[in-house]
């Protein structure tokens, strides 16, 4: 029964690791292109995080229970 309780957990993603790797791709891509890479409008970034999280909700929606 124990088995049972801890496979129904819903496991989320790490927040802080998250946000750790995305900005170490930020970072890479900015050392590849030898400091050419700068980060776009807000705007952009916020419409990126919009349009990410709509993704993600439309795959957890899709997902079967």
């Amino acid at each position: 029964m124990a088995e049972r309780d801890q496979n129904e957990t819903r496991q989320f993603p790490d927040v802080l690791t998250l946000i750790a790797g995305i900005g170490t791709l930020l970072v890479s891509a900015y050392v590849l292109t030898d400091g050419a890479f700068r980060i776009p409008n807000p705007t952009w970034l916020l419409a990126g995080g919009a349009l990410l999280v709509g993704v993600l909700l439309l795959a957890s929606s899709l997902r079967k229970r």
